[in-house]
């Protein structure tokens, strides 16, 4: 996919946003599936502003990485520890985190095991995550939206598995016409690539029975 998702171009434009949100830059990975990453939190945060939200970059208060911008690119690691963004409207905050666990929606009917998930993008309600450390995850209550991002191509087994994660962390979003939580972006997986024919087939699907998700590809970008 790499001569579809242009990792130096995509870096500069990146670097160019969020200097423009005033983040000191670190790093925005160092293979093209991390930049891609990058770059769809970075869209998340603009479809944010395109709604009338008034975002802000929170960088790391402490420790190797103090006021430096740095994404997530792994399951292990505190929340602080890593950049997020801090979204304003009409006095009410919600964050968008890259790389965040957080518990599934049936988390509570788990006795012994920890049923969380690590997303590649979390919009959350204003949560203090600053006593939170690797192995914990945000409550679910929180969880107001999620994003995916594959730098691939979408095969019908890979947009089937992401209706799956859908279910495991925001079930409520395949009853047709849910509507928006708090005036996000619906929960979204993003490929760098096309979709395969089978795939845009469940693709079309999904919209006809009206599930509040949304699949984004090269050919139909956030």
């Amino acid at each position: 996919m790499n001569f579809l998702f242009d990792k130096s171009n995509v870096e500069k434009s990146l670097a160019e946003f969020f200097s423009a949100q005033k983040a000191n830059i670190l790093s925005f990975g160092s293979t093209v599936n991390q930049t891609f990453e990058a770059y769809v939190f970075a869209q998340c945060i603009k479809s944010c502003q395109k709604r009338g939200w008034i975002v802000s970059i929170k960088n790391p208060s402490s420790g190797k990485f103090k006021d430096k911008f740095r994404l997530k690119f792994s399951t292990r690691g505190a929340p602080s520890n890593f950049s997020y963004a801090i979204a304003e409207k009409n006095y009410y905050k919600i964050q968008i985190h890259h790389g965040l666990r957080v518990e599934t929606a049936y988390n509570h009917m788990s006795s012994n095991g920890r049923a969380n998930i690590c997303l590649d993008v979390a919009i959350i309600t204003e949560t203090d995550v600053s006593y939170q450390s690797s192995d914990d995850a945000i409550p679910n209550s929180a969880l107001l939206s999620f994003g995916e991002a594959k730098h691939m191509s979408a095969y019908a087994e890979l947009v089937a598995g992401f209706l799956g994660l859908v279910h495991e962390m925001l079930p409520d979003a395949l009853t047709p016409y849910f509507g928006e939580k708090e005036g996000v972006e619906k929960p979204f997986l993003y490929v760098s690539g096309h979709l395969y024919g089978t795939a845009y087939g469940i693709a079309e699907t999904i919209t006809a029975r009206g599930f509040f998700v949304n699949i984004y590809s090269f050919d139909n970008k956030m």
